[in-house]
């Protein structure tokens, strides 16, 4: 078995999902790939900035999620917090207990 892997897990506001994606992009060595799914952020603590948002109570998101070897996961949350300080982005870090393909295609 190869290095311990991770889920790495990053919600940002949904107007720099674009800058995220091109930091992530140009990152050496390259990432082995990642997800972008929509997702809403709701709760106490979210505070809506658009009309819309404040209509629905939530708050338009990105998430981000990247299964990677432990020893990058420091790596990338560095880089996003250089090149993207804001306070909006959270993070958190997953174990993986397995990983690969269904079918050998």
């Amino acid at each position: 078995m190869g290095a311990p892997l991770r889920k790495l897990t990053i919600i940002c506001p949904q107007e720099i999902e674009a800058v995220m994606a091109d930091t992530l992009d140009a990152m050496e060595p390259a990432l082995p790939g990642y997800t972008i799914v929509e997702a809403h952020g709701r709760g106490g603590a979210i505070r809506p900035a658009t009309a819309v948002e404040r209509v629905r109570g939530a708050l338009r998101m990105a998430m981000f999620i990247l299964v990677l070897p432990d020893d990058r996961v420091a790596g990338v949350t560095e880089l996003i917090r250089s090149a993207c300080p804001r306070p909006q982005i959270s993070y958190w870090v997953e174990t993986v207990e397995d990983f690969g393909r269904l079918t050998d295609a």
